[in-house]
Order: C-alpha cells, then structure tokens, then sequence
C-alpha cells in the first residue's frame, strides 16, 4: 500500500518554487491559497511517484528557458512523463542485474 502525501504541502512547496525562481506563479486576480487547494486536488489524482517526480519536471520546464511559470496542465503532464521515464529505467536496469546474477 502506498504512503499518503501530503499534496497540500507539496503544493505548497511547488508554488514556492515558482515563486522564487519566476518572481510570481500565480494571476494576481487569483488567490495563492485557493491555487494550492486547487493544486493539492489535481495532485491526489496522480500516483504517489508522479507527483514525487514534481521537482524533476520543474528543472525540465525551466530548461526550456520561459519568462512565465508553467500551467498546472503542463506540470501534471511532465510529471508523468518523468516518472514513466523513471520507472523504465528502474525496470532496465533491474533486468540488466537480473542478467548478471544469473551467470
């Protein structure tokens, strides 16, 4: 069975993330609290290794060199992303000590 996360607070710590390294992560017109809330819902719909991938896919997006902060979709979806890619390599290189231990 999977641990809980505390989505509020990884909500959280994601905003201040954003906040520090874009100057802000929200509209001013929207409030921080209700963002997180909002957030923390959409991160309880994602596997507890997806939303532990959140900082890998922060340092994707902000690789790509953007003024502005990353929309809530596009975060979710690298998310994703990064932990499949993590999960397969985690899988390749079991295989691959599988092999060794067999000869």
């Amino acid at each position: 069975m999977e641990d809980k996360l505390d989505y509020l607070d990884i909500a959280s710590q994601i905003y201040t993330r954003l906040e520090i390294e874009y100057g802000w992560a929200t509209p001013k017109e929207q409030d921080k609290i209700d963002a997180t809330i909002f957030l923390a819902s959409q991160l309880k719909r994602h596997t507890n290794i997806q939303v532990q991938a959140w900082n890998d896919a922060l340092d994707l997006i902000s690789n790509e060199g953007s003024e502005f902060p990353p929309k809530i979709p596009k975060l979710l979806k690298t998310m994703r992303i990064v932990a499949r890619v993590t999960v397969e390599k985690e899988t390749q290189n079991l295989k691959y000590l599988a092999m060794v231990n067999e000869q």
